[in-house]
């Protein structure tokens, strides 16, 4: 029996053949993104807010979602996903396909400290997201309910020196603007404070005029209100200078205590690898956004300064808070 030759195998066409295949491949996944970026956008985006509604950071991301709609040419959908001190939104941000319709309005507490407390984070801050710009810087004002035995800050100081963990404070988690404020004060003041976390900086704000916390630090338009009926006492605004919105309330650098500065500093994030042209639209749109007069009114209103910025300020903004919160919250410091 004749037994016909083997033909023999040619790796090299084969390995030949299977990088044009995957050459094709990347070439017919990379053209959406082009699509996208020439045409973009074409269809409404979803910015998430990390944390519940009715707080400063989602009055804030609504007023610019709306601005940044008539900007754009498409609707802006907000989508709140609180919880794990905003964690899980930016976990979810995070895994978005980055096509620039999934946006986060992220803030400093989340990206530079929530990496650094006892809650477990599923994302790194500097590989993880794509950087936009800031929007927006929201001093806070300390306030405490109107039955805490305290009328200024000093007394209030020496009201938790003399009863460590006796003052509670409540914010909308750890990581927050509120929990940044808190740790900060004190860090500042030699004290101890009880943490209460709620799901939203409203949340918080209800709890302490309900008397169920003593204290929280919020924006002048959830506070002032309370302060105004007498079931809140503002103490200070945690900032270098008085507030337009509560030109009555001293600042803690006039109290004598100038580093303690706290408040809500956010901006637009995607995930990372988002195309540059999308990002250089994102940030023209949002600059134009903050120099809007109607917008600043909007903002000012809110205790809310506008902040525009480059991509790489926002990303050296959160490098510098990491290295900080890293040196307050490192391990013997939580």
């Amino acid at each position: 029996m004749q037994v016909s030759p083997t033909r023999p195998t040619r790796p090299h066409r084969r390995r030949s053949l299977s990088s044009m295949a995957s050459l094709a491949a990347a070439t017919l996944l990379s053209i959406p993104f082009t699509a996208h970026a020439t045409g973009y956008p074409d269809k409404p985006i979803t910015l998430v807010v990390p944390f519940g509604a009715g707080g400063i950071t989602d009055l804030i991301a609504r007023a610019t979602g709306k601005a940044l709609s008539e900007q754009l040419g498409q609707s802006v959908v907000v989508e709140n996903r609180p919880g794990a001190g905003g964690n899980i939104a930016a976990d979810f941000v995070r895994r978005a396909r980055p096509d620039g319709y999934t946006l986060m309005f992220a803030t400093v507490g989340v990206l530079a400290v929530n990496p650094h407390t006892d809650v477990k984070v599923n994302f790194d801050s500097a590989k993880d997201f794509t950087y936009i710009s800031l929007v927006g810087s929201t001093p806070f004002l300390v306030v405490v309910g109107a039955d805490v035995p305290a009328n200024t800050l000093p007394a209030l100081i020496k009201l938790a020196q003399r009863k460590p963990d006796a003052i509670s404070v409540g914010t909308a988690g750890v990581g927050s603007a509120p929990y940044q404020g808190m740790r900060i004060f004190q860090d500042v003041a030699k004290v101890e404070f009880l943490h209460v976390p709620f799901k939203s900086g409203a949340e918080s704000v209800t709890n302490v005029v309900s008397g169920q916390v003593n204290m929280t630090f919020e924006a002048t338009p959830q506070v002032m209100p309370f302060v105004t009926s007498g079931k809140l006492r503002a103490l200070a605004v945690a900032s270098p200078h008085r507030l337009s919105t509560a030109p009555q309330v001293p600042s803690t650098a006039e109290l004598g205590f100038p580093s303690l500065v706290s408040g809500s500093v956010a901006g637009l994030i995607g995930p990372a690898g988002l195309d540059p042209a999308i990002v250089k639209k994102l940030n023209a749109a949002v600059a134009k956004v903050a120099a809007d007069p109607k917008f600043k009114a909007t903002l000012i209103a809110q205790g809310t300064e506008p902040a525009a910025s480059s991509p790489e300020q926002f990303r050296k903004l959160i490098s510098d808070e990491n290295q900080r919160w890293s040196a307050l919250l490192g391990a013997g410091n939580k």
